[in-house]
């Protein structure tokens, strides 16, 4: 039991974050990602469950409330720990040392996927408990015993995200052992799992204030398909104690089940999924010579496209940008009426931290020097200057994010009726925010490097570098928040975006001045 306890608090701790400031390991470590996550979740719950509440209220059907967020909840956990069962419970790079130790892989098994459950739960309670007060809150039936039963119902509930999460770690852990190019493959999925989700957001956006009319339609979805969420929300505000015990059942019967068949036979799993099957179709041919400048931008686009949870978390913005004009323009009609009732006021500065926001989230310098890990040693070895190697991983960042930043610009400006000058200035701001994010995330790296995770996704969503060069351009949008608040009157929309103008240079340029000065010593000093 004690061999356990160890081994599901190392995990846990892996899952969570092994954060590092410097070279030394915080006690606090994990906690930041852990805040995040609960942080989030409380958030959308709230927000959501308002707005539900607010439509479901009249109708008297408050119980949906329960039943579409306990929905969401499931999402929610599975969306967090979309990639942590293929890098930790299949794809762990310690597992040929756990294996060597006194323990069986049936323990190290669930050690494993008990430290995923443990990150699920933490966004299943946080959705559960803030949609229980409001649903109080609005006279929902039950009374104040709905909150103890939702949180004892989140425990079981919670499997499901843990369930679905293990079984498509394995599918992705398989695919990635077999298949030629499975990178790419699983990197594209991701990106158009990201855009689905996106989309879906948007819809449940604008469908919002209709859904006290299609509750009827909602009911009789979760009749069907959806029966363990009416369950739920039968048991909890209905008092039917009998459907609240079967929704328990139900959750914990499959996960013991999948669970004890990957832990049966956990050590014949990793063992084929860490083994490659040969090839012999190769041919003679031609070599081609190209420039090292062209070499190091394709390594790191086989780098970016080729780890998929790095495509996922810096793709975000990249999706959220373009997706955001379409959006606009597709609403245009209704942004030209918002604007006729407003006397035209100019939400370009608006629009600018819009986009700001988008651009912090493309963090992907903030990873490419702890993504070197064990190699690292050959790019300091190898005949490149240091500051073409890190300007070649700050150029491939602005290569991806320009085409993107530039239709999302060109649509926001047509839809919201931009003049010439904003048109420019909003450019040039966006521009310049860009240019910020590349070298900041890169000297953040340098500055605070992970070279020895666990697995890319410790680097990539819970390094110290990923966490800072995302909330830092995010804290720079709030001083271009306050002009635009108090001195719109006086320089109008161009001065306020002209003003920002200089300031993301000035910013720009000292950033880019710390990379040139400081980055080839803080690289050749980097080690594992």
């Amino acid at each position: 039991m004690a061999n356990f306890r160890a081994l599901l608090w190392l995990n846990f701790k892996a899952l969570l974050s092994t954060m590092r400031v410097g070279r030394k390991k915080r006690s606090f470590s994990g906690l930041g990602a852990l805040a995040l996550v609960a942080g989030l979740s409380v958030y959308i719950s709230g927000l959501y469950s308002a707005l539900l509440a607010q439509q479901l209220a009249p109708v008297g059907a408050l119980p949906v409330l329960l039943v579409l967020m306990s929905l969401v909840a499931v999402i929610l956990g599975f969306f967090f720990s979309l990639f942590a069962a293929q890098g930790v419970v299949f794809g762990a790079k310690d597992n040929d040392l756990m294996l060597s130790l006194p323990i069986s892989p049936f323990v190290l098994m669930l050690s494993r996927t008990l430290a995923l459950y443990l990150e699920n739960l933490v966004s299943t309670v946080f959705v559960l408990l803030p949609a229980g007060v409001i649903y109080l809150w609005y006279g929902g039936p039950g009374g104040w015993p709905v909150l103890p039963l939702l949180l004892v119902s989140a425990l079981f509930l919670n499997l499901l995200p843990t369930l679905l999460t293990l079984i498509v770690g394995f599918v992705l852990a398989w695919l990635s052992s077999r298949f030629p190019k499975k990178a790419l493959a699983s990197s594209l999925l991701q990106l158009l799992l990201l855009a689905l989700i996106l989309v879906g957001a948007f819809w449940l956006g604008s469908a919002i204030n209709n859904v006290g009319n299609a509750v009827p339609a909602i009911l009789a979805f979760f009749q069907s398909w959806g029966r363990p969420f009416l369950m739920l929300a039968n048991g909890v505000g209905g008092g039917e104690p009998l459907q609240l015990l079967g929704l328990w059942v139900l959750c914990l019967i499959p996960f013991l089940a999948v669970t004890w068949l990957f832990a049966w036979q956990y050590k014949a799993i990793i063992t084929r999924l860490s083994t490659h099957r040969s090839r012999s179709d190769y041919k003679l041919g031609k070599l081609t010579a190209a420039g090292q400048r062209g070499a190091l931008l394709r390594k790191e686009a086989r780098r970016w496209l080729g780890t998929p949870v790095y495509v996922f978390n810096t793709g975000i913005g990249l999706l959220l940008i373009p997706g955001a004009g379409v959006a606009a323009l597709l609403n245009r009609e209704s942004i030209a009426h918002f604007l006729t009732m407003t006397d035209g006021l100019s939400l370009s500065p608006l629009l600018m931290m819009g986009l700001g926001f988008c651009l912090s989230t493309v963090a992907i310098t903030a990873s490419s020097i702890s993504l070197e890990g064990k190699q690292i040693w050959l790019l300091q070895c190898a005949p490149i200057p240091v500051s073409t190697i890190l300007g070649m991983k700050m150029a491939f960042q602005l290569l991806v994010t320009l085409p993107c930043l530039l239709v999302g610009w060109l649509l926001l400006s047509l839809s919201f009726a931009l003049s010439p000058a904003e048109w420019v200035l909003l450019l040039a701001d966006s521009l310049l925010f860009a240019l910020l994010c590349a070298p900041l995330g890169l000297w953040l790296n340098l500055r605070f490097p992970k070279l020895d995770a666990v697995n890319d996704a410790v680097v990539v969503k819970q390094s110290m570098s990923a966490v800072l060069t995302t909330f830092l351009p995010m804290v720079l949008l709030v001083p271009f928040f306050l002009i635009w608040l108090f001195f719109l009157d006086d320089l109008g929309a161009p001065g306020v975006l002209g003003v920002y103008a200089a300031v993301l240079a000035l910013a720009a340029g000292g950033v880019f001045a710390l990379v040139r000065r400081q980055g080839p010593a803080l690289f050749q000093q980097l080690s594992e």
